[in-house]
């Protein structure tokens, strides 16, 4: 199993995009805590995509191939 380093930056993107996904999460009533938000990151560990859904247990992190 690869272990992926989380730069203090990258976590601060994590949560940028938390913050948005909570808006719309708040916006159409499925809003509930914890709240968890899946990533991808691109090769330099920039957060390149995000999403969330209805029913997400924990964050799920995918590092660059």
């Amino acid at each position: 199993m690869r272990t992926t380093v989380i730069s203090k930056e990258t976590k601060e993107q994590i949560e940028r995009h938390r913050r948005f996904w909570v808006q719309v999460a708040e916006q159409h009533d499925w809003y509930t805590e914890p709240f968890y938000i899946q990533v991808w990151l691109d090769d330099k560990g920039n957060v390149a995509d995000s999403v969330s859904h209805i029913g997400m247990t924990s964050d799920i992190i995918i590092p660059s191939l």
